[in-house]
């Protein structure tokens, strides 16, 4: 995960393990829509990645590490 800060929101990159298809795409974004925090969310299953745009003051990386995890996905560092 790299993390960038853009005007007070946080901009993190996520590779995730075992993301193959829409239907994950789907499980993924319905896991972190909703989360209080998450301004924008762009999944890609083609490339298994993740960008967040995010509000670091209401939900941490480690918070959105864990609805991940909760969706049954682990995620490794993107090198920038």
């Amino acid at each position: 995960m790299v993390t960038n800060r853009v005007n007070d929101l946080e901009k993190a990159y996520f590779k995730v393990v075992g993301m193959y298809c829409s239907s994950c795409k789907s499980i993924i974004e319905k896991q972190l829509k909703g989360e209080r925090g998450i301004r924008r969310i762009d999944v890609d299953f083609m490339t298994d990645s993740i960008i967040l745009k995010f509000d670091p003051s209401i939900i941490t990386t480690e918070d959105i590490k864990d609805r991940l995890e909760k969706s049954g996905y682990n995620f490794i560092r993107i090198a920038s």
